[in-house]
């Protein structure tokens, strides 16, 4: 048997609603993030696990800092002197767009570091381990330059290039499954979307278009797990084999403050993979929100609202609707000594919308346009606009933004 602990979407150098510690000198959400890296680490290891998986998205960004890049190297040291080898899947924000640039942890592979794997192209993989070896099929973060760039696809449109690429992907993926030796454990290691799969924030932070593919594709016969990344909410895809994301290991905003945060432990064995989620101890996200405008003790709803939550140590925000004549008694700077006083670690903001009459005669229409696709959105656009287009450039419009 073969345990590995499956690690994703680190995003170290995220620093969104915090501070710099005096004692380190470092934000205090870069140290979040590095505390439950290394929770999740001392995790595995009393675990004895025979890998470490990262399946992409170590840094916020393409191009991080030597801080964070410091930190990350001394806790792959950490593995490492524990005699376990990591394995790393290059995500979308680990590659860098330009062709001819390194990628953000390219110089792992360039130092040759004994023990760790960085797989950033198509590959398949044999690693070795103190359980035996290990088959992982790599399928990284793909851009689309390369296949654009090729005389054959010159001038190809862009979804004739979206079904070329994930063809070849697909293809690959069949291939390497049926050379697999069904003797030996095996992964398949993917960073992206899978069709089916509850996205979040990934969405807004995700740097490239999102290449979905099939869940029977990535199921392949001989694939006894999927270690997944890029999606940030933990979720299984599929049952046989298990296709799991773990998610992220840090909420980044509060469009995950009801998400856990963790990472799973596998256990496998040829033709048999046993997993389990385990939650780390991600900083909380609270959002206080109410309406106010009913109220005769506005002041003393909120501390009541404020009473019934635990602050302790949150990223706290606060959106209140109220009337204008309540704004006289709902002071920021006395709803932010509330806050403080409940334990609150970072006040995100504290809104306050102010009824207006105007607003109702709009309310009919916002209601109507919730819930409107882009491309709808665009062709009310397109529609109204003085002097009115001619129907025929509104088509041309149109199709242009269904092409892209």
């Amino acid at each position: 048997m073969i345990k590995l602990l499956h690690l994703a979407d680190l995003h170290i150098g995220v620093e969104n609603y915090g501070r710099i510690d005096p004692a380190s000198g470092m934000h205090t959400r870069l140290l979040d993030y590095l505390s439950r890296l290394d929770e999740a680490i001392e995790l595995g290891l009393q675990a004895e696990v025979d890998l470490v998986l990262i399946a992409g998205d170590i840094y916020k960004n393409r191009s991080p800092n030597p801080t964070h890049q410091r930190e990350f190297a001394r806790r792959l040291h950490r593995i490492r002197s524990a005699g376990v080898p990591v394995f790393i899947l290059t995500g979308n924000h680990d590659i860098s767009a330009s062709l001819g640039r390194a990628h953000s942890v390219e110089i792992f592979e360039a130092l040759d570091i004994d023990g760790i794997t960085i797989a950033d192209r198509l590959r398949l993989h044999v690693i070795q381990t103190r359980s035996g070896p290990l088959q992982i099929i790599a399928l990284p973060w793909v851009t689309r330059h390369n296949l654009m760039t090729r005389e054959e696809m010159r001038g190809a449109s862009f979804a004739e290039i979206e079904y070329e690429l994930r063809r070849r992907l697909e293809g690959f993926v069949i291939d390497k499954a049926a050379q697999l030796d069904p003797s030996i454990p095996a992964v398949l290691a993917f960073h992206g979307s899978v069709d089916g799969a509850e996205l979040g924030a990934e969405r807004a932070m995700t740097l490239g278009q999102d290449l979905v593919m099939s869940r029977s594709v990535l199921a392949q016969a001989n694939i006894d797990y999927v270690a997944m990344g890029h999606i940030h909410k933990h979720q299984v895809i599929g049952i046989q084999p298990p296709l799991v994301y773990p998610g992220s290991i840090e909420r980044v905003d509060f469009g995950e403050r009801e998400e856990p945060k963790g990472c799973v432990i596998v256990e496998l064995e040829p033709g048999a993979a046993r997993w389990q989620f385990h939650q780390l101890a991600a900083r909380p996200f609270v959002s206080i929100e109410h309406d106010l405008r009913s109220s005769s003790d506005p002041l003393e709803l909120v501390a009541t609202l404020i009473g019934r939550h635990n602050l302790h140590d949150a990223v706290v925000r606060v959106e209140l609707q109220a009337t204008r004549e309540q704004t006289a008694v709902l002071r920021e700077e006395q709803i932010r000594t509330l806050l403080e006083q409940a334990g609150a670690f970072v006040i995100a903001a504290i809104t306050i919308t102010v009824e207006r009459a105007s607003r109702r005669r709009y309310a009919n229409e916002a209601e109507l346009l919730e819930g409107l696709t882009p491309r709808r959105a665009l062709e009310i656009y397109l529609r109204r606009k003085h002097p009115p287009l001619p129907p025929e450039r509104i088509a041309a419009l149109l199709a242009a933004a269904d092409e892209l």
